[in-house]
């Protein structure tokens, strides 16, 4: 159920804030960009800047793996999602991401593409997994966006170094369904790669009739 709620969520957002600073949260929620992903938080500011996001009607993503002071375990994800209260997880640690589906939590697990090698461990590892999104890093190359789209038949993000309009229409191109990125003036160009994103969904559904 939560994979075709994050499959709807991701469609209305190509663009997707990341933040690495926490003073950036005030420009993200002040952004077109409707999702954020927390790539930062620790024990002490992680439920205040959940909460800014959630309070502004927008959906918070919470990088587990970057936070600080906190245990990495089951009762960690139940404390965040009874406590906290995020839209969901992104992880590289498939025990993370299986622990955090039962919890009915969205799932995005971030896979790291760097060689033939890794591709295939890592898109075995989300094959058995199923996770509701996957993101994508480094998300620049083409040719291992459509090898990807070919693997899984979930939602792909892309991710790392993504910080121009075209870059995104390109990953888009490619089957990438949003990117995230953490490089500001990106955030502001959310409107004109929709427009780009829905007239390339039209052209493509009127080839296949």
């Amino acid at each position: 159920m939560t994979t075709k709620k994050c499959q709807h969520l991701l469609e209305k957002n190509p663009i997707i804030a990341a933040i690495r600073n926490p003073k950036d949260i005030y420009d993200a929620v002040a952004s077109p960009c409707q999702i954020v992903f927390l790539l930062t938080g620790n024990i002490y500011n992680l439920k205040t800047m959940i909460d800014y996001i959630n309070v502004a009607g927008k959906y918070a993503f919470v990088h587990l793996d970057l936070l600080k002071g906190y245990g990495q375990d089951h009762y960690f994800v139940k404390y965040l999602k009874e406590e906290l209260h995020p839209t969901g997880i992104i992880s590289t640690r498939n025990s993370l991401i299986s622990i955090a589906k039962r919890e009915n939590l969205m799932t995005i697990q971030r896979l790291f593409l760097l060689d033939s090698s890794a591709m295939d461990v890592t898109i075995s590892a989300a094959k058995k997994i199923k996770p509701d999104a996957v993101e994508v890093l480094p998300g620049l190359v083409s040719k291992v966006i459509r090898k990807v789209n070919a693997e899984l038949s979930i939602p792909i993000i892309t991710g790392g170094f993504i910080e121009t309009e075209d870059e995104v229409k390109n990953c888009i191109r490619a089957g990438s369904i949003s990117s995230s990125t953490s490089h500001k003036p990106l955030w502001d160009k959310f409107d004109a790669v929709k427009i780009f994103r829905e007239n390339l969904n039209k052209a493509s559904d009127s080839v296949l009739k």
